[in-house]
């Protein structure tokens, strides 16, 4: 069936200019497992910024048939990291829903032009990579997520939203300063190479800059980073430090899609494990992870595999329990 389909059919679908039998040829399509030329079509929408306009009549025919493939049983897989990268089925659906949403579904010209909102979330366990309009490259870490206004992105400055974590390439440009908005800071930046990691659930949030300069605020506070700091900000206190970090590799660790850690908390790491592979993770002792801190670079293998890495370190072990439960003990 995949075989059939082309990205051109698909825009005519959206578009609704299909005959009858092209239409049922999609939404037949959109029944398969392998959905590879439609998450093709979405990745190409969000790394131009183009809406996907289409009639009212289609919008409500698409969710409705999205709706029941959303609303089978979940099928837990585990995809190698080369596989995922031409086979991202579930993170095509969420990008689809996410580019473009609020344009989509509305007819009224005015509010496109006052706000279009795109939203882009990775809630697959591989790093997907995101090209902005104006060149900036992102790489998307799993449970994470970039939003940005469309109509006016670019204009005078260019300024996005993020949750979890993320890898910023910035393309540089003096007259368009670059604004990265996570919790309570912004970073701010020309042209420049960093990592952000801002999850909701956690005390700090960190930017680490590995090349170029960025300046760091919140509130009345800022700092200008140097390649190679590390700043940290306590979203309990608002306190700001700053220190020094090892940086050679780190871009090539980043942007392959590794899940890194600096010096933090074991504890955090584990939950951040258990959050980008959906698994619960549970503890004998919990004193077992007091004081203990983790660093390093590993790859997105399975979370069996991460888990029995980090955790042998501190001569930690883990059971399973069934296929997506693991208790932690000495």
């Amino acid at each position: 069936m995949a075989d059939t389909i082309t990205k051109a059919l698909l825009k005519k679908y959206f578009e609704g200019n299909c005959t009858l039998d092209e239409k049922k040829q999609v939404l037949k399509y959109l029944e398969q497992d392998d959905l590879a030329v439609l998450d093709e079509y979405i990745m190409e929408q969000a790394a131009t910024g183009n809406p996907i306009p289409s009639p009212a009549s289609v919008k409500t025919q698409f969710f409705n048939r999205l709706s029941s493939i959303i609303d089978k049983p979940e099928q837990h897989k585990i995809i190698s990291w080369k596989t995922a990268t031409t086979y991202r089925v579930a993170a095509g659906i969420a990008l689809l829903l996410a580019v473009g949403i609020a344009y989509w579904l509305t007819g009224n010209k005015k509010n496109e032009k006052l706000q279009q909102l795109v939203t882009i979330s990775n809630r697959e366990n591989f790093t997907h990579k995101i090209v902005l309009s104006d060149g900036t490259q992102v790489w998307l870490n799993p449970n994470s997520s970039l939003s940005y206004n469309k109509n006016n992105f670019a204009d005078t400055s260019r300024e996005v939203t993020m949750t979890g974590e993320a890898f910023f390439d910035v393309s540089h440009n003096a007259a368009k300063p670059f604004r990265v908005t996570s919790g309570k800071i912004t970073t701010r930046v020309l042209g420049t190479a960093f990592n952000i990691t801002a999850y909701k659930n956690e005390r700090n949030i960190n930017v680490l800059l590995v090349r170029g300069r960025v300046q760091v605020s919140s509130g009345r506070q800022y700092r200008v980073l140097t390649p190679g700091q590390l700043l940290s900000y306590n979203n309990n206190n608002s306190n700001i430090d700053i220190h020094n970090v090892q940086v050679d590799g780190k871009m090539d660790a980043f942007t392959s899609g590794k899940m890194i850690f600096d010096n933090i908390p074991l504890a955090t790491a584990i939950n951040r494990i258990a959050d980008a592979y959906a698994v619960h993770i549970d503890f004998k002792d919990s004193s077992l992870l007091k004081n203990k801190m983790i660093t390093g670079a590993y790859t997105r293998s399975t979370a069996d595999e991460v888990l029995r890495r980090i955790l042998f370190i501190h001569g930690l072990k883990f059971k399973k329990k069934g296929e997506h439960e693991y208790i932690i003990n000495d």
